[in-house]
């Protein structure tokens, strides 16, 4: 992959057929989509923001005219071009003129909560939308008539869930992608530890925090999806503080195995994701990596 990255930054013709071969192959393989969205990243923060628009236009030209002969619809490439790399320019930029990769998430988890406000404004019924579509596609499953209510009802469970997680599952696959282009520029630069102590050292403040802990409350007390969305997302947010707690600690004190097991554990049990959450937040306040002996270099 590094190899990729840097032959992508040889020139502005390299970059954008780098993006755009990724781009496409991203419409058979999607998660591609995260190398090709790490690569606008790392354009934008080594060249500046005009590079990286340069590049996105370029590749948005190329997958529309690829989606076209396939599909007929050109709208596929300018989809991709609003959905995968926009919000990538956006945050790539905030980097590249903050030098701070806790205060870009602060922005990217702003933008995800006005993201979360037009979708239960705009598109209140979309899960009934999606619910229908997706039981089209099972009319002609021969199910009884208990079997049938049991599906639907399970169907429609799985539907409100992704709905209310679509936003925040959206904006972690931005940060993480933000912070791999982060990774290839450190790499590139020849700085082993530069991006180990930018991740080590993500705090996101006590006001957010307070914000977090607020949403929390407020998603108990009131039901509402659109409450509960926002919470997710905001959480999702100190999931990274949460991490980087760990990955300190783990380094400190040389428990590489203890940290494989959280991992593991994340993807097992829910519960365990919100509770890295959660020490991200309390974090704010008790900071727990100055307790720490140290970090070896």
């Amino acid at each position: 992959m590094l190899a990729i990255a840097r032959y992508a930054l040889k020139s502005p013709f390299h970059a954008a057929t780098v993006v755009g071969l990724l781009a496409i192959l991203s419409l058979f393989i999607p998660l591609v989509s995260i190398l090709s969205g790490a690569i606008v990243g790392l354009i934008i923060l080594t060249q500046g923001l005009l590079p990286g628009t340069r590049a996105i236009v370029v590749a948005i030209v190329g997958v529309t005219l690829v989606s076209y002969l396939l599909s007929g619809s050109p709208l596929v490439g300018i989809t991709i071009g609003l959905v995968q790399w926009l919000p990538m320019m956006i945050l790539a930029e905030v980097l590249r003129r903050t030098q701070s990769l806790s205060f870009s998430m602060v922005v990217g988890m702003a933008l995800a909560l006005l993201a979360v406000a037009v979708q239960y404004t705009v598109w209140p019924d979309s899960e009934q939308l999606w619910t229908q579509i997706l039981l089209q596609l099972f009319e002609g499953a021969e199910l009884q008539e208990m079997e049938y209510a049991q599906f639907k009802s399970g169907l429609e469970n799985m539907v409100h869930w992704m709905v209310i997680l679509l936003v925040a599952v959206m904006y972690s696959t931005f940060v993480a992608t933000l912070m791999a282009a982060r990774w290839f520029q450190s790499k590139l630069a020849g700085s082993d530890h530069g991006y180990r102590d930018e991740f080590y050292g993500i705090r996101l403040g006590q006001s957010v925090a307070i914000l977090a802990l607020l949403l929390v409350a407020a998603s108990l007390v009131f039901n509402q999806d659109w409450v509960v969305s926002m919470m997710v997302v905001v959480l999702s947010t100190f999931l990274y503080q949460g991490l980087a707690i760990v990955h300190s600690w783990s380094k400190a004190h040389g428990r590489s195995m203890m940290l494989f097991l959280l991992y593991v554990l994340m993807i097992i049990l829910p519960q365990v994701v919100a509770l890295t959450a959660l020490l991200g937040v309390i974090d704010n306040w008790m900071d727990f990596r100055k307790k720490l002996k140290s970090i070896p270099e």
